[in-house]
């Protein structure tokens, strides 16, 4: 009985090997099988980065998306997705402010040249440099001119100076940019009509040498002495209406559309 029971109990063990055998065999089959769909899972994961699917600027970010943390039910290529996206939002953002100031510097840098230019205009040497040429202009216009015969040659250096400085006086004053050809026409066309009224203006004024020599140094810019007040007075009566008469005829004719 015993020996009939030894083949048996070897069947046995035979059968139990091979169903486990068989067993291990499946579990391998069902571990190859999660291993490979796990590698095709991290393949995809390429494709979701830069394949064809990926389109940042067809896709709107949800609330949740566009969170501070990253939504953990996404996953990790998604993730890093939606993250490239909200910095891509940030550095949008800080582009168009960045424009934004640009654009105004740039605005108060175009000020400040215009304010440089002006102040140019205005220095002392650059006036000083054009009074000198309505000076010089008007004194030739005068001594080439008939009508100016009748004053002496320190009448016409007055005359030539007071022109100069009445046309100080006027672009100054309103803050004009006059163009070298502007400057040749006031010299020639209005200022020597002023001249001659300031030159006729003097010898009502002036009832003697002394105050002749005291109105010459002030046009002329010789002396800084105030002139007596009784010759003040009197010179500015008859120069004032001289000053009005100019600066109507430049106000019309500097303003008027070229």
């Amino acid at each position: 009985m015993s020996a009939m029971k030894q083949p048996l109990k070897i069947i046995i063990g035979v059968v139990i090997a091979a169903l486990l055998g068989g067993g291990g065999y499946f579990a391998y089959l069902k571990l190859q099988a999660q291993t490979d769909k796990n590698s095709e899972s991290l393949a995809s994961a390429g494709d979701v980065l830069v394949g064809d699917s990926y389109k940042p600027n067809s896709e709107k970010l949800t609330e949740e998306e566009m969170a501070p943390t990253i939504n953990t039910k996404l996953k990790p290529s998604r993730k890093v997705v939606k993250s490239l996206q909200r910095e891509n939002i940030k550095l949008s953002i800080e582009i168009i402010k960045l424009k934004d100031q640009i654009a105004s510097l740039n605005n108060e840098v175009a000020e400040l040249e215009d304010y440089k230019v002006t102040n140019e205009r205005f220095a002392p040497k650059r006036l000083k440099d054009e009074m000198a040429d309505i000076e010089r202009q008007v004194k030739a216009f005068l001594l080439e001119s008939d009508d100016a015969a009748r004053f002496s040659s320190m009448h016409i250096e007055i005359m030539a100076a007071a022109s100069a400085l009445e046309y100080k006086e006027y672009i100054t004053r309103n803050r004009l940019m006059v163009t070298k050809i502007q400057r040749s026409k006031i010299a020639i066309e209005f200022l020597p009509g002023y001249s001659f009224c300031v030159g006729d203006g003097i010898e009502l004024a002036a009832n003697s040498a002394r105050e002749f020599d005291l109105v010459a140094s002030k046009f002329r810019g010789t002396s800084t002495v105030a002139l007596p007040s009784r010759l003040k007075k009197d010179l500015d009566s008859v120069i004032t209406p001289c000053q009005n008469t100019l600066r109507a005829q430049l106000d019309k004719n500097l303003t008027e559309p070229s």
